[in-house]
């Protein structure tokens, strides 16, 4: 047997070998494949309306500004004469208490749309699962310290996480990140700037979730 002959058939023998090899994974890949539990119908539905859900934009609250009720024009009164009309002062001329001091209508407004607001903030998951802080005028700070209205003992959460409180622009509820570490989630979106916070959204500090009811 010449060295060439037995090159050859040296060479070949490798070939023939890793062919086997390779017949032998692709046959247990396909096995593998046909056992491993498939995703359910009501599973894919479930994943399908998460992603829908994280994808939905926001609603953002205005910042924050010194509100100026603008002074509404006189009415005349058909009752009273031109001298009683002329003798009427103007808010312009009542000076800057007179327009410091909010609108009665704006007034019963903003109560109207708290009185069908939120009353609670409550802990839906995680330690402190089932507690409760009652909404008021104050704000409602979360984090770590012991100062916060909510105190969560999580390595995740910074020591002045967040706050919930009332937009005196919109008259909603609103919540805003103090610039933690790992920031707030709402609604499945991180959050980065003050946001109106409606009633049953999930938000998430840490492993803790909170809504408002």
């Amino acid at each position: 047997m010449t060295e060439l002959t037995f090159a050859l058939l040296k060479y070949g023998f490798l070939v023939l070998l890793w062919v086997f090899v390779w017949l032998a994974v692709r046959s247990l890949h396909r096995d593998i494949a046909s056992f491993s539990p498939k995703p359910s119908r009501s599973r894919r539905k479930r994943e399908k309306a998460a992603k829908r859900a994280a994808s939905a934009p926001v609603p953002q609250a205005e910042p924050q500004r010194p509100h100026t009720q603008q002074p509404l024009p006189p009415q005349p009164n058909p009752s009273a004469g031109p001298g009683a009309q002329s003798s009427r002062q103007t808010p312009q001329n009542q000076g800057p208490n007179a327009q410091s001091q909010p609108h009665p209508l704006q007034a019963q407004q903003n109560q109207a749309r708290r009185a069908s607001s939120p009353t609670l903030l409550v802990v839906v998951d995680g330690p402190l699962a089932g507690a409760t802080v009652p909404l008021t005028s104050d704000a409602i700070t979360i984090g770590r310290a012991a100062s916060n209205t909510v105190v969560l003992n999580d390595e995740f959460v910074s020591g002045h996480h967040a706050r919930v409180y009332a937009d005196p622009t919109s008259g909603q509820w609103a919540i805003e990140d103090l610039g933690s570490m790992n920031g707030t989630v709402v609604a499945g979106q991180r959050i980065a700037a003050p946001t109106i916070l409606p009633a049953r959204v999930p938000v998430r500090i840490g492993a803790t979730t909170l809504e408002l009811r």
